[in-house]
């Protein structure tokens, strides 16, 4: 088996909305929508107690609780930073990454995009 994408860094959110990645051209970057991954860390830092990350695989904010991939909950304290790190391969998204953020200061996904 090979691999034919590699271990990145999607860009850092600090609200709900699209999870990007950076595509260098040669006189800028922009970010793009990650459509297919493999979310191998969710990382993150709590803004306040009861700090949730929920990541849904689809496009777009109309989000459906039946596309639900990961769910992550923190404790009850403020400025707590976690890694969530995933078995394996870990989580597929074929579709897209959106990231429904509660509490959070800011996140980002390691992985295969």
């Amino acid at each position: 088996m090979s691999i034919t994408s590699k271990v990145r860094q999607s860009v850092v959110l600090t609200a709900d909305g699209q999870v990007q990645k950076l595509i260098n051209t040669a006189t800028t970057s922009t970010a793009t929508n990650i459509t297919k991954a493999n979310i191998m860390t969710v990382f993150a830092q709590s803004s306040d107690a009861d700090a949730e990350i929920k990541l849904y695989n689809e496009i777009g904010s109309g989000v459906t609780a039946s596309k639900l991939i990961f769910h992550g909950k923190f404790g009850t304290a403020a400025n707590h930073v976690h890694e969530f790190k995933l078995p394996g391969a870990g989580i597929y998204a074929d579709t897209g990454i959106y990231a429904d953020l509660t509490n959070i200061d800011f996140f980002y996904i390691v992985g295969t995009f």
